[in-house]
């Protein structure tokens, strides 16, 4: 429900939701917004409300989040000082840089 509601969303380029199958209690949600505004649109809505009020009662242990900027060459270039970035382990052996 809360996957069909973002994908209608202004905005949304993506919205996925992955169990894993090692872990069926392990699962992400990846999702891919147009801009910053899409997304901040995304967390002021009722089904997100919904969704963040139901966490406790659905699940046991660690919620982590994460957000990523994607830039272009061109744009990345544009920044004077290279950030060290963190590696993120989604799972077994795949890691995002």
């Amino acid at each position: 429900l809360l996957a069909d509601r973002s994908r209608k969303e202004h905005g949304c380029l993506a919205y996925e939701v992955f169990i894993s199958a090692a872990d069926p209690e392990t699962f992400v949600i990846w999702q891919q917004w147009r801009g910053i505004e899409a997304l901040e649109s995304h967390f002021a809505s009722a089904h997100v409300d919904e969704f963040l009020d139901a966490i406790p009662d659905l699940i046991e242990g660690e919620v982590t989040s994460a957000r990523f900027e994607v830039l272009s060459e061109d744009e990345l270039l544009l920044h004077e000082e290279v950030v060290d970035q963190v590696q993120v382990q989604l799972a077994d052996n795949i890691i995002l840089h």
